[in-house]
């Protein structure tokens, strides 16, 4: 019987995206408490920062990325 997989709320939202002089992109995003709480159980810890929520949904993305363009 195939495990049931539990759905999460998680919403990250882009509030702006400006480009540097070396071509590369600073983003601002938020996030909702059900993204936050997603990273502190798939990562084990109990406080969240702004460097280990921007690494976790880098990964996500990245990974995504591989998935869709294999």
């Amino acid at each position: 019987m195939a495990k049931k997989q539990e759905t999460v709320d998680a919403t990250v939202e882009i509030l702006s995206v400006s480009e540097n002089e070396d071509g590369s992109a600073k983003i601002t995003f938020s996030l909702n408490d059900d993204f936050i709480d997603l990273y502190k159980k798939d990562t084990g810890k109990k406080r969240a920062t702004k460097k280990g929520l921007s690494n976790f949904l880098y990964d996500i993305v990245m990974k995504a990325m591989d998935e869709r363009y294999k």
